[in-house]
């Protein structure tokens, strides 16, 4: 079936959804996000099982070809590899308390501002 896991599911659709047909999305969506099953979504849509496992195919390499050609999740993994290194050295730091407030701070706001506030 679908050689794809549910995180990396979910991340592909966040980054390159929206460059998918409106079709695509809501198939995609009711499978990945809803836990709908093919013969489900193919009711749902009056079409078949086949036909539902030949769209979310299509969106699945439409969304890997565009992280090929784009890069924004592998780039969005550097970056939080990045700053969960620099994290490590933070918390290796024998920093005063007046200091080690100013660093974390700073250090969230470059998180947030890299859209890796979860980090």
């Amino acid at each position: 079936m679908l050689k794809t896991n549910r995180l990396e599911a979910a991340l592909l659709f966040d980054l390159y959804g929206e460059l998918l047909t409106e079709h695509q999305r809501k198939v995609w969506q009711l499978y990945w996000s809803e836990d709908w099953s093919l013969s489900e979504i193919g009711e749902a849509q009056a079409t078949s099982r086949a036909a539902v496992h030949d769209i979310l195919e299509r969106s699945r390499h439409s969304l890997f070809d565009y992280e090929a050609k784009l890069g924004l999740l592998r780039s969005w993994r550097a970056k939080q590899k990045a700053l969960d290194d620099l994290r490590q050295v933070l918390l290796e730091l024998p920093l005063e308390a007046s200091w080690r407030a100013r660093v974390w701070a700073a250090y969230d706001r470059v998180a947030q501002e890299e859209g890796l506030g979860d980090v």
